[in-house]
């Protein structure tokens, strides 16, 4: 009996050790994502996600009703792209995250707000951002990104 209450706690305390790993690394993810938003770097954005890595937005634009797009990674890079070449003054900044374990990865969500000059005007975009993050040969990825954008 003594024997399985140890083993119990044994166990116990590895999976919430496990836990800690991927919501660090999950933490460390984003930090990674974040400065490669601000930076302007498609490379290290990339290198961030995979070729299957699934992009859902929601776009909420005043009194229309939400507009739902799902990107794939490439499409999704290339908007990034297309931003940073044809904005200016891009500023991103980034809430307190809230990170969670999800079977063998993370969930993280935060606040995203950015601020970039784009033809003659001005454009702010508040994002409820959730990303869900895995271990793959022994490297974070980001294997879902699910954006909830109010722009103006």
């Amino acid at each position: 009996m003594v024997m399985r209450w140890l083993y119990g706690l044994c166990l116990l305390g590895l999976l919430a050790s496990s836990a800690l790993v991927h919501a660090d690394a999950a933490s460390r993810l984003v930090e990674r994502y974040v400065q490669a938003l601000q930076q302007r770097d498609d490379t290290a954005l990339a290198a961030l996600l995979t070729e299957d890595t699934r992009i859902k937005v929601t776009l909420l634009m005043g009194q229309e009703p939400p507009m739902v797009i799902s990107l794939t990674c490439a499409e999704y890079l290339q908007q990034q792209r297309a931003l940073w070449n044809f904005a200016s003054d891009h500023a991103v900044t980034v809430g307190d995250r809230s990170v969670s374990e999800k079977g063998e990865g993370a969930s993280v969500t935060f606040e995203q707000k950015e601020r970039y000059k784009l033809l003659q005007g001005t454009l702010n975009r508040n994002s409820q951002m959730t990303l869900r993050t895995r271990s793959r040969d022994g490297k974070s990825i980001i294997t879902e990104i699910q954006a909830r954008i109010r722009q103006w």
